[in-house]
């Protein structure tokens, strides 16, 4: 062994014994044990992600794929892992070796070493090897699980089984739907970190609050988001944020951020931070200059009232599409009395302005892994544990009865749709340009729930008085 190798080794010991302290093994070797205990029958297979090319020879920055990260904590490129229930050395990595040439441009690299004394790998390998080991690892196991969304791992898993030498599995599964179902119940620790991550996610919202006002880019308020994200601990965003101004606050997800706010405009902000690695997801609608105008306070109370009642619903034994429903009731009472629709039991109707979904899972992705429906009309029942978003919301696009019929083509008769834009273009005149959501992080409890993003202004009044502050930030 070459002088250069043994100090990178040594290097590597003097990360683990700072690393450790900052990887929770247990909470990760628990996962793998709860996963091995429902595939006892089988061996469970997964890669990590890859550096992704930007361009030419520039990559984007490396984030691990979710599911990977969850099993194993690991989070360096080119990684693969075999998981071995029911075998004394069951947590198996394949890395990428530490190679001390490539660490005077990139940095050191776990390695094999790295992989065993930080994150507890029973075994470690080069993932050069990965291949070969693997012809010995499935030998005489039953099945094999691994993820169906990955070309790669399928071609070279199926070519070991295709293989005439040894008894190798004669069954293959996804294992997406059992991670994911583990997934969706999150443990103490993945709550504190979630929190976190919301916690700066508000803390940047109320940053944009103040800073806020006609002049200003949307993309001058999206860089002071992500400073405060990086500020706080933040290394990256959960999702490209939504600073939406304008008509642009009726685009469900738009993102080029590049339009200048203007008085009398609303800006929708649909932003969240990711903190050891989980996102948070928080929306707040303002007004550009700081004051709420009649029609704006109109939607948005509407649409708040919604969201409370959502939220307010949400407790052990419920279905997430309850919770849907219970909103979109408010959203179409209110819809009705705006003059916005002319029959409140009408679904085409109210989709014309509330299009989407009130909730989704959080947790490691922003829509994160899990099922809805769980063959129940209620939806997936809910349970303690469980975190996912109320985000009802009212989009008063420009063209939204001009394409109407396109929309709803096949659906509902030509004559119907024209009675419909004859009875409600005065309210739509009235509300034009104006698109609001409000989303909040939402912990199923014991008894009930827990609003993490409470701290995010909500009510009109509140969020008034809190852009009526000065932002140290912009000047006023």
């Amino acid at each position: 062994m070459g002088r250069i190798q043994i100090w990178a080794i040594v290097l590597i010991l003097l990360m683990s014994t700072f690393l450790l302290s900052q990887v929770n093994t247990e909470e990760f070797a628990s996962r793998r044990e709860a996963l091995m205990q429902k595939l006892d029958d089988g061996v469970i297979i997964l890669r990590g992600a890859t550096l992704q090319p930007r361009n030419n020879d520039v990559e984007y920055k490396f984030r691990q794929k979710s599911d990977f990260y969850y099993l194993s904590a690991f989070d360096e490129p080119d990684a693969t892992m075999i998981i071995m229930p029911g075998d004394a050395k069951n947590f198996i990595l394949f890395v990428k070796p530490n190679d001390p040439r490539m660490a005077i441009w990139v940095g050191e690299s776990y390695g094999v070493h790295g992989a065993m004394n930080i994150f507890k790998a029973d075994t470690a390998y080069s993932k050069d090897l990965f291949e070969e080991k693997l012809k010995t690892l499935l030998r005489g196991k039953e099945k094999v699980y691994f993820p169906f969304d990955d070309l790669e791992l399928i071609e070279t898993v199926l070519g070991v089984l295709k293989s005439s030498w040894g008894m190798y599995p004669k069954k293959t599964e996804d294992v997406r739907k059992h991670i994911g179902e583990l997934r969706l119940i999150k443990s103490t620790w993945e709550v504190e970190q979630l929190q976190k991550s919301i916690d700066i996610t508000v803390e940047a919202q109320k940053e944009a609050m103040q800073a806020t006002k006609a002049g200003l880019f949307e993309y001058e308020i999206d860089a002071l988001i992500n400073y405060v994200y990086l500020k706080n601990g933040s290394p990256r965003v959960g999702f490209p944020s939504i600073v939406g101004s304008g008509v642009n606050s009726t685009i469900l997800h738009y993102q080029d951020n590049d339009y200048k706010m203007k008085n009398g405009d609303v800006v929708v902000m649909d932003i969240g931070a990711e903190f050891g690695m989980y996102s948070a997801d928080v929306t707040r609608t303002i007004p550009v200059n700081g004051k709420f105008s009649k029609e704006q306070a109109d939607i948005y109370q509407i649409v708040l009232d919604a969201q409370n009642a959502g939220i307010e619903k949400t407790k052990p034994g419920i279905g997430i599409g309850e919770v849907h429903e219970t909103s979109a009731r408010v959203i179409q009472d209110g819809l009705l009395e705006l003059g916005l629709i002319t029959d409140k039991n009408s679904r085409w109707q109210t989709r014309v302005w509330f299009m989407h979904g009130v909730s989704h899972w959080l947790g490691l992705d922003t829509h994160d892994a899990g099922g809805y429906s769980e063959r129940s009309k209620k939806g997936r029942i809910l349970e303690e544990g469980m975190v996912f978003t109320v985000e009802p919301g009212i989009y008063v696009a420009p063209k939204a009865l001009e394409n109407i019929k396109t929309m709803f083509r096949g659906r509902v008769s030509a004559e119907e749709i024209d009675a419909f834009i004859e009875s409600v273009k005065p309210a739509f005149e009235k509300y034009k340009n104006i698109g609001v959501r409000i989303e909040d992080d939402i912990l199923v409890t014991k008894d009930g729930y827990r609003n993490l993003s409470k701290e995010a202004p909500r009510e009109i009044d509140a969020i008034e008085k809190l852009m009526a502050k000065k932002s140290s930030f912009v000047k006023n």
